[in-house]
């Protein structure tokens, strides 16, 4: 048809003609992208199977372990030198070491993982609910009837006659005189009541948004599946088995920090080499230990 009009005269033949098609081109793209659903954006590609989880599990555990090597081989370092202010160093530098042990020792749990997988698909699924829909309305009641509910505890317990009953009162005493007053004032009453039926409301509805969500339902699965194959490990975690065995991280003085240092580079190279995580080895990088995904994510 372009063609055509070019000969008649109507298009001018030339780069014209291919400018045309690109914006073409263009809009139709960007009408199909505006009309795709945002809501998985998050998640769109990525697999939530046991697998999936459990091999980017297996990207952190090498990030946190390489994180571990590269602060224990700076307390290795600190604690053979002999220059000023060596125990200062020597003291922020276990601190450090520390503070990375202890996310090495959480990144190896795989329902910790799991858990968080959950959550943020959760999340995600709840931020994607438009203002005018049912969740989001219906928090909206939540909300008002939590108000409503603080509203009418407040005006009760200023009551004169209240206050006088509250007088002199303290802790547990406090709490549970307040509990008793609240309980037969039919204000209060109704406004609870009114609180738990929306809550109840609400709590329906997020089920019913993550029982219909592919990833949540996979995700949900995995998590389950940690905790079984977990949970059966714990006998191996006792026996000194597991590779989850935390690091005596309290030293008096230099010998005694290195021997740490040296353990926790022992540890470290052991579980980079078990998950094939040998680049980190002889690599410099990851000392900052931060939490931020590693650059290679398994989908």
């Amino acid at each position: 048809m372009i063609a055509d009009r070019v000969q008649r005269g109507r298009f001018p033949a030339g780069p014209f003609i291919s400018i045309r098609c690109v914006v073409l081109t263009a809009a139709i793209i960007a009408s199909f992208l505006s009309a795709a659903p945002v809501h998985a954006y998050g998640r769109r590609g990525y697999s939530y199977s046991y697998a999936a989880m459990r091999a980017r599990q297996q990207q952190y555990i090498n990030h946190a372990a390489a994180a571990q090597l590269n602060a224990a081989k700076q307390v290795l370092a600190v604690a053979e030198s002999t220059g000023g202010g060596a125990q200062a160093k020597l003291a922020a530098s276990l601190a450090k070491l520390r503070e990375e042990a202890e996310k090495f020792h959480e990144a190896q749990s795989a329902t910790r993982h799991a858990a968080k997988e959950l959550a943020e698909i959760e999340k995600e699924i709840l931020e994607e609910q438009k203002e005018d829909s049912p969740y989001a309305q219906t928090s909206k009641l939540v909300e008002a009837a939590r108000q409503k509910l603080k509203d009418a505890e407040r005006r009760i317990l200023e009551e004169p006659g209240v206050q006088l009953q509250l007088s002199g009162l303290t802790g547990g005493k406090l709490a549970e005189t307040k509990d008793s007053i609240l309980s037969l004032r039919p204000e209060y009453l109704d406004a609870r009541g009114r609180l738990d039926a929306e809550g109840g409301s609400l709590a329906h509805l997020r089920s019913e948004l993550f029982q219909s969500d592919k990833h949540w339902k996979e995700a949900a699965e995995s998590l389950t599946q940690a905790r079984r194959e977990e949970k059966a490990a714990e006998e191996m975690t006792h026996s000194g088995a597991s590779g989850r065995v935390g690091l005596k991280l309290t030293a008096r003085n230099a010998s005694e920090a290195a021997a740490i240092a040296r353990a926790a580079i022992a540890q470290a190279e052991a579980v980079l080499r078990a998950n094939g995580g040998g680049r980190y080895l002889n690599s410099s990088t990851g000392s900052s230990g931060s939490r931020n995904s590693p650059s290679t994510y398994t989908k």
